[in-house]
């Protein structure tokens, strides 16, 4: 299952070595062409005649991680977040992989025994650390190296309609857009798998300066409500609903017309969606539509509970419509 290979890659922001591989190989396997740029994009190139719209679609590869900036004299590993989505609580207990082949657990001392605030102890990270069973600071440093970065160690599980893995906000994204790429269209468009939206989206920023595009759009998740402790409400979004497509974001908001045209599209085609007020997260595609002269602009949201944590649960119904709803666009562009 291709959505399995991608979440259990390895893809720290700048990192993405794992995840770009996996999609090179990938689209290698179709016959797509595709070119690395110099911050480490993959831009694929479905070939066809071009319309009256350029079309660049985009997700990104990366995800959240630790990064190591110490080892103790008994050799645990001190580390910082990589990105805004690291929140010490869903760590304690994890299995991390660090590089390659070194896994690691992360700690926290005793709650009794730390001279720390009931607070810190909620929301500090300072105070975790990484154990790889190293007797030692020397034999730590044989297996792993300052500035060396860790991801969640989390497989990906198939849970009847639903399924289970990390990196869900990423890599559910790339995942769809290579399904697309698989299609038999004779449209020509561009699909940017970028890196390093945990820190700034940056390589979002190269990718819409190079491609120039007139209608970006990109796919990400979307944290479902549906869950115990919730709030109630008909806005509240939930697995099941099918795609979401964003009005507003915490970096942008989406031309209001042209959001609601695709919502009547995805009516007359039976393909579940909704409309989302706002989304608390900035997608890659309000950024890239602010390069050069400017494009229109959709955000393409899969319901997904956790989506930034360690692990985080879809359903196959709601990333099957998106699937659809990326094909109505080129179709219909």
């Amino acid at each position: 299952m291709l959505l399995k290979k991608l979440c259990e890659c390895s893809g720290a922001p700048g990192g993405e070595q794992e995840v770009r591989q996996a999609i090179t190989a990938e689209l290698e396997s179709i016959g797509c062409p595709y070119e690395v740029d110099n911050i480490g994009n993959v831009i694929a190139h479905h070939p066809g005649a071009a319309g009256k719209t350029r079309l660049l679609f985009t997700a990104h590869m990366d995800e959240p991680a630790l990064m190591i900036y110490d080892v103790t004299e008994e050799g645990f590993l001190r580390f910082k977040a990589v990105g805004t989505n690291v929140l010490p609580r869903q760590l304690a207990g994890r299995t991390v992989r660090i590089g390659r082949d070194v896994t690691g657990v992360v700690g926290f001392a005793p709650y009794h025994m730390m001279k720390i605030t009931p607070e810190q102890k909620r929301i500090s990270a300072s105070h975790q650390h990484i154990d790889i069973g190293a007797p030692n600071r020397a034999r730590a440093l044989e297996r792993v190296r300052i500035g060396d970065y860790a991801v969640v160690d989390s497989p990906f599980v198939e849970m009847g309609e639903c399924c289970k893995g990390k990196a869900m906000d990423s890599r559910l994204g790339c995942s769809a857009l290579l399904e697309l790429l698989r299609r038999n269209t004779d449209r020509a468009f561009d699909v940017a798998f970028t890196t390093m939206y945990e820190v700034g989206q940056r390589g979002m920023e190269v990718a819409a300066y190079t491609q120039q595009p007139d209608l970006v759009v990109s796919v990400g998740a979307v944290p479902a409500a549906d869950v115990p402790g919730s709030l109630e409400g008909e806005g509240r979004v939930e697995l099941g609903q099918g795609v979401c497509l964003a009005l507003a974001d915490a970096g942008f908001a989406y031309h209001r017309p042209t959001v609601e045209a695709w919502s009547r599209r995805a009516q007359e085609a039976g393909i579940p969606h909704r409309a989302l007020p706002y989304a608390a997260a900035a997608a890659p595609a309000g950024y890239a539509a602010l390069c050069r002269t400017g494009a229109a602009a959709l955000s393409l949201l899969i319901p997904c509970r956790t989506p930034y944590a360690p692990a985080g649960v879809m359903r196959t119904r709601d990333w099957n419509a998106a699937e659809e709803m990326l094909a109505l666009i080129v179709k219909n562009s």
